[in-house]
């Protein structure tokens, strides 16, 4: 990983993601943009003496930070639409990661529709993480959620070569079909257990497939399988496994399709329970 550009608002949730992104620029040795964006509807003078005050507050900070001083560092102050700004800086740039705070909570709660966060990760493709947690090491441990879809093998790859040394769970939620269909608890306890033997074979089948050719790195991977719904199960793999860093792959198709990250990447994005990437398969 060779650029990054992190986006801030100048508010507590974007240092975090400051801190994370010259964390990542250390480790990587990467050439870090910092990029701040004023809305262009604002009138002339205005815009201008904001941009003095953010590119000043900008350096302040960053000068503050110690791990900060030896990084290849751009500042940017630019004008336009902040989610529309970023993608263009990223694209510019060749840019490998997105970095962004968290988005803000109105008043009836996390709304995720219509954030800067939710029209990057839509309308990019560029990997994008969002920062929950404050930064004190590298990621550790990784859970990738998946499904066995390009997407996920996607997000997986996208694992394995941002951290070469935390380790990386394989997440995956099952449900058996028509379990709420057997005639007594008897027989659904028998059928269950068949079910979930012929069913669990058959994932580890495609866990195998999924896995194949990724020799080199299976020391260091993890698979868990799970029955119930996928939130469910991530969250409580996020916990019992003390994770900081979970990846999901996202759709990249375009058209009106394009407007739908799929609900399991939308829920975690809304509210993450660690720090989130959303990586698109294409």
């Amino acid at each position: 990983m060779k650029r990054i550009i992190v986006a801030t608002d100048l508010s507590e949730r974007s240092d975090r993601a400051i801190d994370r992104a010259i964390l990542l620029a250390k480790t990587h040795s990467a050439r870090l943009t910092v990029l701040h964006v004023i809305d262009d509807d604002l009138p002339v003078s205005v815009a201008e003496t904001q941009k003095q005050s953010a590119a000043q507050s900008l350096r302040e900070h960053l000068a503050s930070i110690p791990g900060a001083r030896d990084l290849d560092t751009d500042l940017e102050v630019g004008f336009g639409k902040d989610w529309s700004k970023i993608l263009q800086q990223a694209d510019t740039e060749q840019s490998e990661l997105i970095i962004l705070g968290l988005h803000r909570e109105s008043d009836l709660g996390s709304l995720f529709r219509g954030t800067t966060v939710e029209r990057v990760v839509r309308n990019g493709d560029t990997p994008v993480l969002v920062v929950k947690n404050r930064s004190t090491r590298d990621y550790q441990t990784i859970v990738v959620g998946v499904d066995f879809s390009v997407y996920s093998r996607r997000a997986l790859e996208f694992a394995l070569s941002f951290s070469k040394n935390a380790r990386i769970h394989l997440v995956h939620a099952y449900e058996i079909p028509f379990k709420g269909f057997l005639p007594s608890a008897e027989t659904h306890a028998e059928l269950r257990k068949r079910d979930e033997t012929l069913f669990r074979q058959m994932i580890d089948q495609e866990v195998a497939v999924f896995l194949a050719g990724l020799d080199a790195e299976r020391g260091r991977i993890e698979t868990v399988v799970s029955e119930g719904d996928p939130h469910s199960v991530v969250n409580a793999q996020i916990a019992a496994l003390d994770a900081d860093l979970l990846v999901l792959g996202t759709h990249g198709r375009t058209g009106v399709a394009r407007a739908f990250l799929g609900s399991v990447a939308e829920g975690f994005l809304t509210d993450p329970p660690v720090d989130v990437v959303a990586v698109k398969a294409w």
